[in-house]
């Protein structure tokens, strides 16, 4: 009986120091977790108005100069305003236009009653009639 006794507070002792080991580490990451969210929550200073305002161009446009001295805009590439839809046509920039049809690099290849679908091999161009301060052009990738 006394073995068993000796055994079973053995027992408690051993289990008693692995939980408190289990929890010491449990504080400890609990302590780290806590250092994150504080770095988290610390206020970060961003860009003001003025700054954004400063800010240069960062899309490039090649210039070219002729021998005469005048200055070529090469990479500029027309805007498309989609301005009415009507009968499978569509009125691009003031022309009408019907599906195959083609307007720079692109072609008409779909019209519906509020968009126009651009496509070249490159990208894809989804015109659509503008509403009150919405962008008409959205561009997809392939």
């Amino acid at each position: 009986m006394k073995t068993l006794l000796k055994i079973g507070v053995i027992f408690y002792c051993l289990s008693s120091v692995f939980y408190a080991k289990e929890v010491i580490t449990l504080n400890n990451n609990l302590k780290e977790y806590d250092k994150l969210f504080e770095k988290i929550a610390e206020k970060r200073l961003g860009a003001d108005v003025s700054m954004i305002n400063e800010l240069k161009n960062p899309f490039i446009v090649i210039m070219e100069t002729s021998r005469d001295g005048d200055v070529n805009q090469t990479a500029v590439e027309p805007l498309y305003t989609l301005e009415a839809t009507l009968n499978q046509k569509a009125k691009i920039n003031g022309i009408w236009y019907k599906n195959n049809d083609s307007i720079g690099l692109f072609k008409v290849t779909n019209i519906s009653r509020n968009r126009v679908i651009l496509q070249n091999e490159i990208e894809k161009k989804e015109l659509v009639i503008r509403t009150k301060d919405e962008n008409n052009i959205k561009i997809f990738s392939k």
